[in-house]
C-alpha cells in the first residue's frame, strides 16, 4: 500500500470492517466445532466457516501488497477458502435437505475438480495469464492499492461455476424449507438471508466492480452472515437433530417397522423391531447405533435381505424401503422374517456361488457353448469382450449377440473350430484375433475342449483363451530391432571398411616410397579418413541407442544453447566457413534429449562436406510462432534433387541402404521422429537446400504449448 491507512477513511473503515468479518467467522467456526463436530452437518458447517475466514484473511493481507508476485501468492492462499465455499455449501444443503446418498466421495471430488485445479492456476497466473492476465494500481481515496486490470478465461469459468453451485445448493435449502413445518422455515429463512448477502455482494463486485476495483465487499457480507448463522446456531437449533414431525401407525402389523429421520436418526420403531434393535429405546438414535451388530451397514447393500445373529441363532430378513418424499419426511424399512427359507435355499446357493466365483476369478476368457451356439457359462472376463455380463450372455446364442457387437473377425471360422471339438472329441489349439468394445484388436490364444453338460449329458465346447498380444507385439517389436541392427551393422562395416582400405593403401604407398613428393597429401587423407571412421563409429552408437531404446528420454532443451554449441564445432572444424545469423538466437525450450545436438551436427556438417564453393557460407535464422519454432539453416550448396530428397535419410524402401543415404542424416530421422517431430529438405533461394525439422515444444511452462523447428541447408 502507497500510504499508511490512517490516511484514508474509506481505506482504514475498509480494514476494520475485514478484521470484524475475521473475528466474527472465525469465532462461529470454532463454536460449532465445539459443540457440533460429532455431526456431519456440524463438520460441513464448520469447515464452510473456515473457508470463509481463509478467504476475508487473504483479502485483508492483499490489502496491504504492492508487489505483483506477493499479490499473487496472496490470492492462491485467499483462493484456498474461495474454491472450498461454494462445494461446501452444495455439501451442507443436501445434507441440510436429507439427501445424504449424494454425499459420496465420488459426488466430493466431482464438485472439488475444478475448485482444487482453479489453486495452481490462480498460483502460476503469471506464467500463462489465464486467470489475472495485468495488474495496475488505483487510488482509494489518497491511498494506492495494487488490483487486478484484467482477467483471463479461468476466472469466468470459475465465477460461473462457483455461482452455479451456489444456485444449487440455494435450490436445495428452498426444497427442504417446503416440505418442513414453520420451525424449519425460520432456518430456511437464516440460511438463504445470510448466504444471499455474501452471494449478492460477490457478484456486484465480479461483474460491475462495486463498490471499487480494489475493494472486494465480499468479505464485508460476511461480518453479516457470520451475525445471522451465529443467530441460527442459538436460537433455530441450526445444525441440531431435528426428529420427524410425524405420527405413523404400524403396531397392528407382526413385521418389524423402522421409522428414521433424513439424518438417519430413529423416529419410531414397533414392538416386532425389537429383535432387530440393540437399545431398548431406540428414538433419537442414530441408526448404526440403534441397529443390532452391523445390520445398518447391511442396509446399505443391493441385497434385499440381511441377517442377525442374536447369540442363540441366526435370523434371516427380506426387507424393503419406503421413501416417498411427497409423503414421509424420511424413511420406512419394512422387515419380513424369512429364516426357515432361508436355511433350505443357503446349502444350494453356497455351492452355485463358489463355482461362480472361482470362474469369475479367472483372469483369462471361459465359456461353456452347446452345439447350437448356446452360451451355457460365461465368466467375467469372457462377457467383457463383448461389452456385456455373464447374466446377459448365458443362456442366448453367441451367434445372435455377434450381430450386435462384431467383435470377432471370422465367426464361421471361430464357429467352426467349436464343432469340430465337439464331433471329433478332441482338443484344438488356435490363435484368433477379438476386437474389444473400446475397438482395440487383441490376439487371444484359445483352447477348446469336448465337453459333456451336468444332467442332460448334452455335448457342448469347454473354451479358455489367453490374451497374447503383448507377446505377439513384444515378438515384432525384438523382429524389427533386429532388423534393423543387421542394416545398421551392414553399413557400419562398409563404411569403416572402405576408410581402413584407403588408409591402409595410403600407408603402403608412404612405407614404400618414404620420400614421396606427396607425402603430407597422403597423411593428410590418412587424416581425414581416421576422423571419418572415428565419426562413422560415434554415430553408430548414436544410431543403436535410439533403435534399441523404447522412448528417446525427453528433457527440456535450450534451442540457442544447442545451435550456438554446434555451430562452434563447425567453425573449429572448417575455419574457413561462414556462419551468420540473420537475427539473435531466442532462447527457447524444445522438448527433446541431449542428443538433439547430434540432429545440428550432422545437418551442419554435411551441409558443409556437401559444398561444392570456395566459400561456403551458412545463415541460420530462427522465427517462433505461437506453437511453433522455425530454424532456417541455409547454405549455398549445390542443393538436393528432388527425387533424393527422402532418399538422403534413408526413408527409401531399404532404409540405410537406400540410394544416397549416410548414418549422420538417417540418425537424424531416426531421433526427430523418436522426439514426435518429422523432418524434411526443400530448395533454397536462389541455391542451396534446406532442411525442415518439427520438434514439440517443451511443455515445461504451458502443458499445451509446443513448437516446431524448421533447419534448413
Amino acid at each position: 500500500m502507497g500510504a499508511s491507512i490512517t490516511g484514508s477513511s474509506v481505506v482504514l473503515g475498509y480494514t476494520a470492517i475485514h478484521i470484524i468479518s475475521l473475528a466474527l467467522t472465525l469465532s462461529v467456526a470454532v463454536y460449532t466445532a465445539r459443540n457440533y463436530w460429532i455431526k456431519q452437518l456440524g463438520r460441513v458447517f464448520t469447515a464452510l466457516l473456515s473457508a470463509a475466514t481463509i478467504w476475508v484473511a487473504g483479502s485483508l493481507i492483499r490489502l496491504f501488497v504492492s508487489n505483483v508476485d506477493i499479490f499473487v501468492a496472496v490470492t492462491a492462499f485467499k483462493y484456498i477458502g474461495i474454491a472450498a465455499t461454494p462445494v461446501l455449501f452444495v455439501l451442507f444443503a443436501l445434507l441440510y435437505d436429507g439427501k445424504l446418498k449424494w454425499v459420496t466421495r465420488p459426488v466430493i471430488v466431482a464438485l472439488s475438480i475444478l475448485p482444487v485445479l482453479t489453486i495452481p492456476v490462480v498460483a502460476t497466473t503469471q506464467l500463462h495469464g489465464l486467470f489475472y492476465s495485468s495488474y495496475t494500481t488505483a487510488t482509494v481515496d489518497t491511498v494506492a492499492v495494487l488490483t487486478i486490470e484484467a482477467v483471463g478465461p479461468w476466472y469466468w469459468l470459475f465465477a460461473i461455476f462457483s455461482w452455479t453451485l451456489m444456485a444449487i445448493g440455494s435450490g436445495l435449502l428452498v426444497h427442504a424449507g417446503i416440505k418442513r413445518s414453520k420451525h424449519y422455515q425460520i432456518q430456511l429463512l437464516v440460511l438463504l438471508t445470510a448466504v444471499g448477502i455474501s452471494w449478492a455482494a460477490n457478484i456486484l463486485y465480479v461483474v460491475w466492480s462495486w463498490p471499487h476495483p480494489a475493494l472486494d465487499p465480499t468479505p464485508i457480507g460476511f461480518a453479516a452472515t457470520s451475525l445471522l448463522l451465529g443467530y441460527g446456531l442459538f436460537s433455530t437449533q441450526l445444525v441440531d437433530i431435528s426428529p420427524a414431525a410425524r405420527s405413523l401407525v404400524f403396531e397392528v402389523t407382526d413385521d418389524p417397522v423402522l421409522v428414521v429421520n433424513p439424518t438417519d436418526r430413529v423416529v419410531d420403531a414397533n414392538d416386532a423391531a425389537k429383535p432387530l434393535l440393540s437399545v431398548d429405546d431406540p428414538v433419537g438414535v442414530e441408526l448404526t447405533q440403534a441397529l443390532h451388530g452391523n445390520l445398518a451397514e447391511q442396509l446399505t447393500t443391493d441385497s434385499d435381505t440381511v441377517e442377525i445373529d442374536t447369540g442363540q441363532r441366526e435370523r434371516h430378513y427380506r426387507y424393503r424401503e419406503c421413501s416417498d418424499p411427497d409423503k414421509l419426511d424420511g424413511r420406512v424399512f419394512i422387515f419380513t422374517e424369512i429364516t426357515e427359507l432361508q436355511n433350505t435355499q443357503e446349502a444350494t446357493e453356497q455351492a452355485h456361488e463358489q463355482l461362480r466365483q472361482i470362474i469369475d476369478l479367472v483372469p483369462d476368457p471361459l465359456y461353456v457353448k452347446t452345439l447350437d451356439d448356446r452360451v451355457l457359462l460365461s465368466n467375467t472376463a469372457n462377457a467383457e469382450l463383448h461389452g456385456l455380463t455373464p447374466d446377459e450372455m448365458e443362456g442366448k446364442r453367441e451367434e445372435a449377440l455377434e450381430e450386435d457387437v462384431d467383435n470377432i473377425e471370422n465367426f464361421d471360422n471361430y464357429r467352426q473350430r467349436e464343432i469340430e471339438v465337439i464331433e471329433t472329441g478332441e482338443s484344438l489349439t488356435n490363435e484368433e484375433t477379438i476386437v474389444t468394445p473400446s475397438g482395440d484388436k487383441h490376439t487371444f490364444r484359445t483352447t477348446r475342449i469336448p465337453f459333456k453338460t451336468a444332467g442332460k449329458s448334452e455335448d457342448a465346447v469347454l473354451g479358455y483363451a489367453r490374451d497374447v498380444t503383448e507377446i505377439k507385439e513384444y515378438e515384432q517389436e525384438i523382429e524389427d530391432q533386429r532388423d534393423k541392427l543387421e542394416i545398421l551393422n551392414h553399413v557400419l562395416r562398409h563404411d569403416v571398411r572402405n576408410d581402413l582400405q584407403l588408409i591402409g593403401g595410403y600407408v603402403d604407398t608412404l612405407a614404400s616410397q618414404q620420400d614421396h613428393q606427396n607425402k603430407q597429401e597422403f597423411i593428410e587423407t590418412i587424416k581425414k579418413s581416421v576422423s571419418h571412421a572415428v565419426e562413422t563409429t560415434e554415430t553408430a552408437r548414436e544410431l543403436a541407442d535410439v533403435m534399441l531404446s523404447n522412448q528417446t528420454g525427453t528433457e527440456y532443451v535450450d534451442l540457442k544453447t544447442v545451435l550456438t554449441t554446434e555451430s562452434s564445432k563447425i567453425n573449429s572444424s572448417y575455419p574457413e566457413v561462414s556462419i551468420n545469423h540473420e537475427t539473435p538466437i531466442p532462447s527457447i525450450q524444445i522438448a527433446a534429449s541431449e542428443m538433439i545436438s547430434s540432429v545440428f551436427f550432422n545437418i551442419l556438417k554435411n551441409a558443409v562436406r556437401h559444398n561444392d564453393k570456395e566459400d561456403i557460407e551458412i545463415d541460420i535464422a530462427v522465427t517462433e510462432n505461437k506453437e511453433t519454432v522455425t530454424v532456417q539453416i541455409a547454405d549455398n550448396g549445390p542443393g538436393i534433387p528432388d527425387s533424393q530428397k527422402e532418399a538422403v535419410f534413408g526413408k527409401g524402401e531399404h532404409g540405410l541402404k537406400s540410394p544416397g543415404t549416410g548414418m549422420g542424416l538417417y540418425l537424424v530421422d531416426t531421433l526427430v521422429t523418436s522426439y514426435g517431430g518429422e523432418v524434411w529438405i526443400e530448395d533454397n533461394d536462389p541455391e542451396g537446400a534446406a532442411f525442415l525439422v518439427e520438434l514439440p515444444k517443451s511443455n515445461k511452462f504451458s502443458p499445451h504449448t509446443c513448437c516446431i523447428l524448421y533447419v534448413s541447408w
